[in-house]
């Protein structure tokens, strides 16, 4: 069954226009996303293909701690871990069939849950969520989402609104989202039985101070990171837990390393 990497969920604890003003800064396109009036949160976005960072904020304390989401209900219980990575969300056609699925892995599986955005203009997008739970162990699990929309249609409206266009710093694609864990083989075979995917051998990565291993998926792959001694990994799994704290993207010539509130984004040239 069908799966890509939809999004990254950055979490953040201002209004979400001074993270695009900031990621504008390092280079990056970066929109205005709306507000989701149901949950009391707003968002802004910046796309690389149809994969995309979502800077994701509370706007309204009352409605977010009362939200049944359970997205919103990790944004609020993550407030006392300061501001970073927090959730991807995996695209499918095929919801109903993964539901299914992942029940049988022994996962707590939650929905599909109805969700909506609207927009600066008034027009209003919508989707559905599944949301997963693995109360034997401390790792995060992704959640599913499914659009409305075809991928196809969604290109093309997003192109048409300027939502997806050119990164002035040449980024192309989103190679790789990082997940600090601490048990780098046991976080693997978790990975693999949820969702069935291949793993590379074990690698070093020097700049995040880990040992990892790479789980490949269509629109960008996985990295599990096990610290070795302190480093970036190391901090990120002190402060925030088994969370996604950096993310690796394609360029055309450039390379730098920006921390944006909490989070890494490294452009790497290929």
């Amino acid at each position: 069954m069908d799966l890509a990497l939809d999004h990254i969920v950055h979490f953040v604890h201002r209004a979400p226009a001074e993270a695009t003003e900031q990621f504008r800064a390092k280079g990056y396109h970066a929109v205005a996303g709306g507000r989701h009036a149901m949950w009391g949160t707003w968002n802004s976005l910046s796309y690389f293909g149809l994969t995309y960072v979502e800077f994701l904020a509370v706007e309204r304390e009352d409605l977010a701690r009362e939200s049944e989401n359970p997205l919103i209900r990790q944004l609020v219980a993550d407030q006392k871990r300061g501001e970073g990575l927090g959730q991807i969300a995996l695209r499918t056609r095929q919801m109903d069939e993964w539901a299914k699925r992942l029940r049988q892995t022994g996962l707590t599986v939650t929905g599909p849950v109805a969700g909506s955005r609207t927009r600066e203009d008034g027009s209003t997008i919508r989707w559905r969520m599944l949301f997963l739970d693995d109360h034997g162990s401390a790792l995060q699990p992704p959640f599913l989402i499914e659009w409305e929309e075809s991928d196809e249609e969604r290109v093309k409206d997003l192109t048409r609104r300027g939502v997806i266009a050119p990164h002035a710093n040449g980024a192309r694609s989103i190679q790789s989202v990082c997940y600090a864990v601490t048990d780098l083989e046991e976080a693997v075979r978790r990975w693999q039985h949820w969702f069935g995917w291949e793993s590379s051998e074990v690698f070093t990565e020097e700049q995040l101070g880990a040992k990892c291993r790479q789980l490949v998926v269509p629109g960008g792959s996985i990295v599990l990171c096990q610290p070795l001694g302190s480093g970036l990994a190391s901090r990120a799994l002190q402060s925030r837990g088994e969370r996604p704290f950096a993310m690796n993207v394609c360029s055309e010539n450039v390379e730098a390393q920006d921390f944006v509130f909490g989070g890494m984004y490294a452009l790497l040239p290929r």
